[in-house]
């Protein structure tokens, strides 16, 4: 609406509606209270005792889930790094690399070994398999490194 330069804003039609006006909570009541008087007893009483005791059993789920499998705090342990001089030389660096490498490459063969197992088990030519996949690595040109002499691993 205008009224000369104003402009009202226009009431909300939520306002002109009488949505709430013949709603009561005892009248609600009421109607159930007859429902349940007019009809046999159990063929109300029954969904109405099982819609309560559904509604009920979910409520006490709510009730007691945050009281089940808590996470309690755990303090992490601590793990400090190894801390090396400034003065270590190139060799003691590379002896010290070499030695994890050895570790590693037993781990390696070890799972290599049950992973040949696994294939044998399995039927399967093992052999032949790794010589096939021996024969991809040299012709992609990758060449196994040297090891330093004196290296135990």
């Amino acid at each position: 609406m205008r009224e000369g330069l104003v402009i009202r804003p226009l009431p909300h039609y939520l306002n002109a509606m009488g949505m709430l006006k013949d709603v009561s909570v005892t009248g609600g009541f009421g109607d159930l209270v007859a429902v349940f008087r007019q009809s046999e007893p159990g063929e109300r009483l029954l969904p109405a005792v099982m819609a309560i005791a559904c509604t009920s059993f979910i409520l006490f789920l709510f009730w007691l889930d945050p009281k089940v499998n808590t996470y309690t705090y755990v303090p992490q342990e601590v793990v400090y790094v190894e801390n090396w001089t400034h003065d270590r030389t190139d060799e003691e660096i590379l002896q010290d690399r070499w030695q994890v490498q050895c570790l590693k490459d037993k781990l390696a063969a070890k799972r290599r070994e049950s992973m040949k197992e696994l294939g044998r088990m399995s039927g399967m030519d093992v052999e032949a398999i790794e010589a096939d996949i021996e024969a991809e690595r040299l012709a992609r040109g990758e060449v196994e490194v040297d090891r330093p002499a004196g290296l135990q691993c």
